[in-house]
């Protein structure tokens, strides 16, 4: 019986895994940092962060978990990381910046996700840009602010989600002092433990050295802007119309969400589910609101009818087949 043994090159998948950074100019003098990695002939990807962070995180997930069965493109929104800010944005104003990235790349099209307060972006993405746009995901997504059906955004969050969406609604003076004692302070061992579950921190953990060692390799300047004032625009725009209606999305549509998460309750995902033309919905025992352990999975479903034609041609070359 002959038994095949599929060996990838080292020097191959390194040079795979090795992020690069480019600059997507906006016009009017604004700039969009964003972030490629992954085979460039793979299916393409674009992924959009939540907040306050910056597309580099889904870089350090998507390198962890190897998932090179993709090329994933992701960015810093705007006012974070190396982005120009757009104060008093709404959340369809991310649909001209993935246009100019697929523009820029000379993509005709991509699939998407948002994760967190990107996963509203992604949906918004998908209604207003279906001509570009195959399949979308939301991870660990909000709905809107109110919604038809009784739907109201502070329905079943942790008090401190429920305290930041109060705080929105109060405007913008509020929403800066919620980011001053909460938002901003994620990353400290008080705050991380009312919004984060043990597993969640866990995997944190896990990634930081790994994180820490990508900054470094790509030796990105310190931020210019304000992550404060980030925050404050991304915090104004959930209380704002998104611009798009979740009815109007045509594309396939699929909600991942954990069942442990403190920071977007799963009853989100559940009623934006009932809003999109057939939309799925996975949730997770255990999971909690990180991206991390759910990436392979949410990229595998977004490029997975793409991969066929991959799979019927001949094996990628950072493949060596060996008889035994």
């Amino acid at each position: 019986m002959r038994q095949h043994r599929f060996k990838m090159q080292k020097s191959s998948a390194e040079a795979h895994l090795t992020p690069r950074v480019f600059d997507v100019q906006m016009g009017e003098g604004k700039t969009v940092r964003a972030y490629e990695v992954g085979p460039p002939d793979m299916p393409l990807v674009v992924g959009i962060h939540g907040t306050p962070d910056t597309g580099l995180m889904h870089v350090v997930d998507y390198i962890a978990s190897g998932a090179i069965f993709c090329r994933l493109v992701t960015f810093d929104r705007q006012g974070y990381g190396g982005s120009t800010p757009q104060p008093g944005r709404k959340v369809a104003d991310v649909v001209p910046i993935v246009r100019s990235i697929l523009d820029h790349l000379g993509a005709d099209s991509a699939a998407a996700y948002g994760h967190s307060g990107g996963g509203m972006l992604a949906l918004a993405t998908a209604a207003l840009l279906p001509e570009r746009i195959t399949k979308v995901a939301c991870v660990a997504g909000n709905g809107p602010n109110f919604g038809p059906g009784g739907f109201d955004y502070t329905q079943g969050a942790s008090p401190r989600s429920r305290e930041e969406i109060v705080d929105a609604r109060k405007g913008s003076p509020a929403s800066r002092d919620f980011y001053r004692r909460i938002a901003g302070k994620l990353a400290s061992p008080e705050v991380e433990a009312q919004v984060r579950p043990e597993n969640d921190l866990r995997v944190a953990t896990l990634l930081k050295p790994l994180r820490d060692r990508i900054e470094q390799q790509l030796a990105l300047p310190p931020s210019p802007f304000s992550e404060e004032d980030a925050y404050v625009d991304d915090a104004q725009s959930w209380v704002s119309p998104w611009g798009c209606e979740l009815g109007s999305i045509t594309v396939p549509t699929r909600l991942f969400c954990g069942l442990a998460d403190l920071m977007a309750s799963p009853f989100h995902s559940e009623w934006m589910q009932r809003q999109i033309p057939n939309a799925g919905l996975m949730r997770f025992p255990y999971l909690g609101h990180s991206l991390a352990a759910l990436m392979p999975h949410v990229l595998a479903w977004l490029v997975s009818d793409m991969l066929t034609a991959v799979q019927e041609n001949a094996l990628p070359p950072d493949f060596v087949s060996q008889e035994h």
